[in-house]
This record gives C-alpha cells, sequence and structure tokens, in this order.
C-alpha cells in the first residue's frame, strides 16, 4: 500500500528525470534512512505538457548544480540528451511497491536514465527494467499497458499541489521543509538533523 504522510517520520517527492532529485535520493540511501521516509512521485512534467528541453540554459544550469555536488559523493551521473515523460515509470514504482520492490525499481530507474541512458518512458523498456529488478515481466507489461496505477498517480499529485508541494525535489522531516528553492546543501543538512536511521 502507498506510504501516506504522517505515516513515517520524513517525505520525500521527487522526479525520475530530475537531477536534484537523484542526488536526494542517494543522500537518502547513504544516510541509511530510506525506510524513514514516505516516497512520492510527483512528475515535473505531466502530459501533455511539452518534454523539457535538455538544452535549455536553466535546465543545464540545474543539472550542472546536481553534479557539482555528486562528484564528492561518488555518485555517477550523466547528462541525459532526452528527457521523457515519468508517468509510466512512477506507475511502474506503485506496482513494485505492492510486490515489496519499490526501493530496487525506484534505483534502477534513476540509474537507468541518469547513468545507462534509457528512456524510462518507454513501457518495453521499463518491463525489461522490472524484470531485472526482479518483478515478473509478464504481470508488468499487462499493467503498464492498462494504465492500472495513473489514477493513484494523478491523485497523489493533486494531494501534493493542495499541501503545496509543486516541486521537485521537496524533502519534509521533523526539522522542517524544503523545496526545490533550497540548495542541495541545505537538503543535506536537513536531512542529517531530522531523520533518523531507519535500516
Amino acid at each position: 500500500m502507498r506510504a501516506t504522510p504522517g505515516t513515517r517520520s520524513g517525505e520525500f517527492h521527487y522526479d525520475f528525470i530530475d537531477p536534484r532529485s537523484y542526488v536526494v535520493s542517494h543522500m537518502i540511501d547513504r544516510a541509511g534512512a530510506k525506510e524513514s521516509f514516505s516516497w512520492f512521485g510527483l512528475e515535473l512534467c505531466p502530459p501533455p505538457a511539452p518534454m523539457i528541453d535538455s538544452r535549455d540554459s536553466s535546465w543545464r544550469s540545474r543539472h550542472s548544480e546536481a553534479l557539482r555536488f555528486a562528484r564528492p559523493l561518488d555518485l555517477p551521473m550523466c547528462e541525459p540528451e532526452f528527457l521523457p515523460w515519468t508517468r509510466k515509470a512512477h506507475e511502474l514504482c506503485e506496482f513494485a511497491r505492492e510486490r515489496d520492490r519499490f526501493h530496487a525499481v525506484r534505483r534502477a530507474l534513476f540509474r537507468a536514465h541518469f547513468i545507462d541512458g534509457v528512456d524510462i518512458g518507454r513501457i518495453d523498456l521499463l518491463t525489461e527494467l522490472a524484470r531485472e529488478a526482479g518483478l515478473d515481466r509478464t504481470e508488468t507489461r499487462a499493467v503498464l499497458d492498462v494504465d492500472r496505477y495513473e489514477e493513484a498517480i494523478l491523485r497523489s499529485r493533486d494531494s501534493a499541489v493542495d499541501r503545496g508541494i509543486g516541486t521537485v525535489p521537496t524533502v519534509i522531516t521533523a526539522s522542517g521543509r524544503l523545496d526545490d528553492t533550497g540548495s542541495l546543501r541545505q537538503i543535506q543538512r536537513l536531512l542529517a538533523g531530522g531523520v533518523s536511521n531507519g535500516e
């Protein structure tokens, strides 16, 4: 079942094409705190809006900032030229959550986009990724083909927006809340001060 606000000590709202979300996801894993968070996918660019152009100067600046922070963390990171819609990737995560494979799939999706350059908007490639993460390939394909979790993704977004969360990454802990307007350094400090080890 999807984690809901209040059931864990922290919340993390993220998207798989967002370089800052990738770095913060790694920070949480590195701190051994993944189980201290409720994880909520939030599309940066929901369809049918035009996909983000990776050549856009503001996007390139965003990626450069994340890359500077990733290097001292020994976090591999390329600069993907294609930024797909991520709804199907988030649907896959909801399916994985029900099969107790959420974190394996979540890491695999970030790795696929930021290291392997995989188009994580394609169902055929998501299905193969799911198989490698321990999910049944045929069942995964069926789930994604019929949009089984699309409504869950849309409801999650509506709930986040109603609470004033409209961008990623957004991190909420007992110590406070930081969204995309905060620096990655500020988010790192918030994580260090506001979440206990959940392993």
